[in-house]
């Protein structure tokens, strides 16, 4: 039987979600209950347990939301996706496993966050992992939740193509860095994955499904939270949907884990966030916090495309490995990730030989807002992804990096002429016009001290002004990570787990 109310109720079983969950609820004596928006099919389909790291693969999803979104060049619109289904995130992504970076992590405690620098939080990311590749490693896991190998490491047999790039990339300048989680990531890098034995390792799969079996850990799907209901400065209930009927479930503890849109989407709607917008709407104001849907970073994403050789094979398999560039050598680290795409044939033209650049440090700050009152609705959103001209200039000395990598002699072998942007394009133009996403949406319930008028939550998570509402998942990134972001929010959901059992 569901008790009437609970110690712990966590909204959005994504990432952080499932871990706070599963953590929790070791103590036996801890009612948790975990509301997740999406279905939790059981078993797990195809569609989500099977490894696919292309990118078409999750845009065909049927457990994605799409939010449209415009750029800032030509106006032509694209999409930022966020999972709705148990595992979220981890559930539809590309299943990198890349770790934050030493300068991430010490620049978020040099923020007024104490407890998070990178030394600080060694300990959760280890505690995350199996690495079966380095389990022997004094920076890496050998026992955790999480299954993470390298499909490919570095000095092994490689494709033509591959090993082409890779060898010309080091006479460029680039290090060999054989392993991308090292703490300052720089060079030729061999990408880690949590895929074991082909299957996706999900948080439903590393840390939800062994402790399902426990009666104190209750788990409600397809549950649309719609509101908090608060009195002061305590939520004492939390509304949502199920089955087309309201329901509400009350706790002595709340926790916000609905990712980096619909977390600060429920609180605007429970009356938390900017004054001015919240009354715009007829919001009762509960909490001005004018942080809430402000600092949103994302990592863009430009892809350039050569011909390809002649005797193209379709069969060539690219290995998952990264380049770190610096666009500027005084960074600590590459501030973007260079990757060679599969090579693929349209009927009629040549083969095609992709290979992207995404900005892993954005300059500017976008913002969401409420369009409406309605739960239901999307959230508007102002990525202002590429308005800064540094960042522009960035992208294009990448893309003059990539120009110059591949159409070396030595490369003649396996890439031809430019088909896309034209060499005598304007490319910081291009990248206006035609950038994508890598789906890293993050900093719109930014973590910081009560002293900085945009923090959201504080180095505790918990949301200022509130006495039982915490907020976990890629929302509270101050910055956004020098890598993939799913790894980095699994870190808070152990960090958020360690807190609440001591207090």
């Amino acid at each position: 039987m569901r008790p009437q109310r609970f110690d712990v109720i966590i909204i959005g079983g994504g990432s952080a979600g499932c871990t706070i969950a599963a953590r929790l609820s070791e103590d036996p004596g801890r009612q948790v209950l975990l509301l997740e928006a999406g279905p939790d099919p059981q078993p797990i389909p195809d569609s989500i347990k099977l490894a696919s790291r292309e990118a078409r693969s999750l845009m065909e999803s049927p457990h994605i939301v799409m939010y449209p979104t415009v750029r800032k060049g030509d106006g032509s619109t694209f999409y930022k996706v966020s999972g709705r289904v148990m595992g979220g995130g981890s559930s539809v992504n590309a299943m990198a496993a890349i770790r934050p970076t030493r300068s991430d992590l010490d620049r978020w405690a040099s923020l007024g966050n104490p407890g998070w620098s990178f030394d600080e939080c060694l300990p959760l990311l280890k505690r995350i992992e199996t690495d079966a590749d380095y389990p022997d490693s004094p920076i890496h896991g050998s026992d955790g939740p999480l299954y993470v190998k390298r499909p490919f490491i570095l000095g092994d047999p490689a494709d033509e193509p591959a090993a082409a790039f890779i060898e010309r990339a080091m006479a460029m300048g680039l290090p060999l860095c054989a392993d991308l989680n090292v703490p300052d990531p720089f060079g030729v890098c061999t990408a880690p994955y949590n895929i074991k034995d082909g299957i996706r390792q999900s948080t439903t799969v590393a840390y939800l499904d062994p402790a399902r079996g426990r009666p104190n850990l209750h788990i409600v799907d397809e549950a649309i939270v719609t509101s908090l209901k608060i009195t002061g400065d305590r939520v004492e209930q939390v509304v949502y949907e199920k089955d087309g009927q309201s329901q509400s479930a009350s706790g002595e503890r709340v926790v916000l884990c609905a990712g980096a849109y619909q977390s600060p989407q429920i609180l605007m709607l429970s009356g938390i966030g900017p004054a001015a917008e919240l009354k715009r709407l007829g919001i009762d104001v509960k909490n001005a916090l004018a942080g809430v849907g402000e600092n949103y970073q994302d990592h863009a994403t430009v892809s350039m495309t050569f011909e390809g050789r002649s005797d193209f094979r379709p069969d060539w398999v690219i290995p998952r490995f990264r380049l770190m560039f610096k666009s500027d050598p005084s960074f600590p680290c590459g501030n973007f990730h260079i990757t060679q795409r599969p090579p693929t044939r349209v009927e009629g033209l040549a083969a095609m030989m992709p290979v992207s650049a995404s900005l892993v440090e954005q300059r500017a700050r976008g913002r969401l807002r409420l369009v409406s009152t309605d739960p239901h609705e999307l959230l508007e959103i102002d990525d202002a992804m590429l308005v800064d001209p540094d960042d522009r200039k960035a992208v294009a000395t990448a893309m003059q990096f990539i120009y110059d990598l591949v159409q070396h002699p030595s490369m003649e072998g396996f890439y031809g002429p430019i088909i896309y942007p034209g060499s005598d394009d304007d490319w910081e133009q291009h990248a206006r016009n035609t950038h994508g996403t890598y789906h890293h949406g993050v900093g719109t319930c930014m973590m910081g001290p009560a002293s900085d008028p945009m923090a959201v939550v504080d180095s505790t998570l918990r949301v200022h002004g509130m006495e039982n509402l915490w907020v976990a998942d890629a929302s509270i990134m101050p910055t956004v990570t020098h890598a993939n972001t799913n790894l980095t929010t699994i870190m808070i959901g152990e960090r958020l787990s360690d807190l609440l059992k001591e207090a």
